[in-house]
């Protein structure tokens, strides 16, 4: 919107002053001093924007909460007066009517603009007015809110007495199931952290944080988690992944807004699990973004949406807002971890550094975690107790910073200092060890297993599972274990990778239904061909093929749980879940442009295999969507008995979660690796058998530890967790001499050493 220059009025004495730097120092006033900040001691709000340098001037307006007619903030347009001629100024800005006022905000210099004891109270609504030196009149959100209920709405200011906390043990470090960066008793370090990552919209009907309280009561009941991720819920137009936040400080309303999610992370300390919050700084989602006309907070737009100013001209205070978003969640939330998506999509790992650093300072028991992809780059996870202040680290974060910006040099920090990262390596090499049927990747497996004792390992992730077909594990199994591949038609090899991974999913919930047993050959051969299969596969093949993606589920989750550091899950893989999840969303103008013709979803579903509406994709994803009955009702019942059995062990034996990696083995002929743990006296072998062949009491490696003898503590193919009931229980002589093993295929035993 262009100026109308409506009169002559008295002209504003704020002069600009481009370069001048504010006298701030990122003390924690300063942190909470941004957006709209309510002082209950005086009634009123104190307002804070960095928005452009050289704008003409900022405004912002104020209208009470029983506003109802408050619509988009590009609604409601103000009379903006000016004075005409070469030295065009800004004189105010006007309501439209008596429901709202308009103030000017003072320039502070470098783009910083505030005004202080504005007569506003929680819950009243407000927006920016912008103008910027091109004179154009930009009506705009807060980047800062706090409480966002509409992405294209006005901001309400946030009342931060929405929730009073009842679990004051844990957040004083009382509670001994805390995890914490730095281990001081009775508190934890990470290597005991097994994370439960869940999807707030999916893991009950309701799809909100109330509703989510069901599964976090089943999670603490089972005992194998220690902690739960949850995906992000920054504020979108609607129900979904979190990726897409455009408002990085507002709890998504849908789900029950920020006392809902404090309530529920509340509840879950008071269940004895910790809490890692998923937060998106690598872009802006492609809905509801604003930023680039509040202020220089993006360079671009890119893959995913909006990308950051994090190194460009004016990115000070780009970089220090999402330094406060992580502080923001840390302390405001109370959560114990942050988890960062894709940092190497930031394009700055100077940001990177700045909001470890930022975080340890003020919250040094919140550890933090980087979802990266960088080959696992060591600078990443690498720690330097630093000997400067946090003034001084930041200070030469700003200084390298701009070297960047006005010259074009490329640096980054020698160390970035995260916690943690997700393990992309071990993941792939897992993936593959337990998807391809018969490859042999010890190799790689062996040198992923000794790389990854402080990154998070884990199998599946909300992104293996949903960005491509959106089926979990086990149908991925069946689809290489039975060819589907082969046995479908397709006009791309991506459709038919696409057809082979909804059959998976249609013959894996075929073969868990209350039916099958009892289906006639004729019946089942119609059903496979009304589903696409071009080649019959009998029911034994589909029994025997279910049954080894089973024991290959247990395979995977034994590997990753016995090998020492942090580790991870997806929701419902502790009970074999065998729901699709899918991705899903909505744009606020989706519908529209899906009433006008079927190019957006067939786009869509050529893409992903499947529709991601939110009412067609949701529902699909539903944790416990299909129920086990018939041949395989037990498997849900024996797949969490088995890992609550070995968390049990875990939970005995320090040496699987602390242990030194002494030694490793590979046994190329059967497809079995082998790694030896130690700590103090306790000693432990993890074999894991990878291949095909049953081993009835004649397996057998060289390079058993000589001179110890061992016993049998655990074995995945024990029957009380579906297997077949292979097994060395009850042995004493186990010994380097006397080994003949029994190994099942797809199985993983440990062995204790035997003092």
């Amino acid at each position: 919107m262009k100026i109308q220059t409506i009169g002559q009025e008295l002209r504003t004495s704020n002069k600009q002053n481009y370069n001048r730097q504010p006298a701030f120092r990122r003390n924690w006033s300063e942190h909470v001093s941004w957006g709209a900040n309510y002082v209950k001691e005086t009634g009123k709000t104190n307002f804070k924007l960095f928005s452009f340098p050289d704008a003409k001037a900022v405004f912002v307006e104020v209208a009470g909460k029983v506003a109802s007619h408050l619509g988009n903030i590009r609604e409601r347009v103000v009379q903006v007066v000016a004075t005409a001629g070469a030295a065009f100024t800004i004189d105010k800005v006007l309501s439209k009517d008596g429901d709202s006022t308009v103030y000017q905000m003072e320039h502070k210099g470098a783009g910083v603009y505030e005004i202080n004891d504005v007569k506003a109270k929680p819950e009243d609504k407000y927006r920016y007015v912008v103008v910027d030196k091109n004179n154009n009149v930009n009506l705009v959100k807060d980047p800062y809110a706090r409480k966002q209920e509409d992405i294209h709405g006005w901001s309400s200011i946030y009342n931060k007495d929405n929730y009073e906390w009842k679990n004051t043990d844990w957040l004083e470090g009382k509670d001994s199931r805390r995890i914490v960066r730095k281990p001081n008793e009775p508190m934890r370090g990470l290597d005991k952290l097994i994370i439960d990552e869940i999807n707030i919209p999916t893991v009950s009907k309701e799809g909100t944080f109330a509703g989510a309280k069901a599964r976090i009561d089943k999670i603490a009941e089972r005992g194998v988690a220690t902690a739960i991720e949850i995906m992000p819920v920054e504020n979108t137009y609607s129900m979904q992944w979190g990726y897409d936040g455009v408002d990085k400080f507002a709890v998504n309303e849908k789900l029950g807004g920020a006392a809902g999610l404090k309530e529920l992370i509340d509840y879950a300390h008071g269940k004895g699990l910790n809490v890692i919050m998923d937060m998106v700084p690598n872009h802006m989602g492609p809905d509801g973004d604003y930023l680039a006309q509040t202020g220089p907070y993006e360079k671009g737009s890119g893959q995913f949406g909006g990308e950051f100013n994090y190194e460009g001209r004016n990115n000070r205070y780009v970089r220090d807002w999402m330094a406060n978003a992580a502080l923001w969640w840390a302390n405001e939330f109370k959560v114990d971890g942050l988890r960062l998506d894709m940092t190497k999509l930031c394009g700055s790992d100077y940001l990177l550094k700045q909001v470890v650093t930022e975080v340890n300072e003020h919250n040094p028991n919140v550890f933090t975690i980087a979802e990266d992809g960088r080959e696992n780059k060591e600078s990443v996870t690498r720690y330097e107790d630093s000997r400067v202040s946090h003034k001084d680290e930041l200070d030469f974060i700003d200084t390298q910073v701009d070297f960047i910006s006005e010259r074009g040099w490329y640096s980054t920090p020698g160390n970035i200092g995260f916690d943690s990262e997700w393990d992309f390596r071990f993941m792939n090499t897992m993936k593959n060890a337990i998807i391809s049927s018969g490859v042999n990747l010890l190799d790689d497996l062996d040198n992923k297993i000794k790389d990854s004792r402080h990154r998070v390992k884990y199998v599946m992730s909300h992104d293996e599972i949903g960005n491509w077909d959106g089926t979990r594990l086990i149908p991925k199994i069946l689809v290489s274990h039975l060819g589907l591949y082969d046995k479908t038609n397709g006009n791309s090899d991506a459709q038919k990778g696409q057809n082979a991974a909804r059959l998976g999913q249609q013959l894996a919930e075929l073969i868990v239904s209350k039916d099958f047993g009892e289906m006639s050959d004729a019946k089942l051969t119609e059903y496979e061909k009304n589903i696409g299969l071009n080649t019959f596969i009998p029911k034994d093949a589909l029994i025997d093929a279910f049954k080894t993606a089973i024991a290959k589920q247990k395979l995977a989750q034994g590997t990753v749980l016995t090998t020492p550091g942090p580790k991870m899950y997806f929701q419902g893989d502790d009970e074999a879940d065998l729901s699709y999840f899918k991705f899903f969303r909505e744009f606020s103008d989706e519908r529209a442009v899906r009433a006008k013709s079927d190019d957006l979803k067939n786009g869509i579903v050529a893409q992903k295999g499947y529709d991601t509406l939110v009412e067609i994709a949701r529902p699909d994803s539903m944790l416990g969507r299909v129920k086990p009955e018939g041949l395989f009702k037990d498997t849900q019942e024996q797949m969490v008995k088995f890992n609550k059995d070995l968390k049990a062990l875990i939970d005995r034996m320090p040496v699987l979660t602390k242990g030194s990696l002494i030694n490793t083995y590979k046994d190329h002929n059967h497809n079995v690796h082998v790694h030896q743990l130690k700590l103090d006296n306790e000693e432990v072998l993890v074999i894991k058998n990878f291949g095909q062949g049953f081993h009835d009491k004649n397996y057998e490696y060289y390079g058993f530890p000589q001179n110890s003898r061992w016993e049998e503590i655990f074995n995945s193919d024990n029957s009380l967790y579906g297997g077949s009931g292979y097994s060395n229980s009850g042995r004493k002589d186990i010994d380097n001499f006397n080994q003949r093993l029994s190994l099942a295929p797809n199985s993983f035993l440990i062995l204790k050493k035997v003092n």
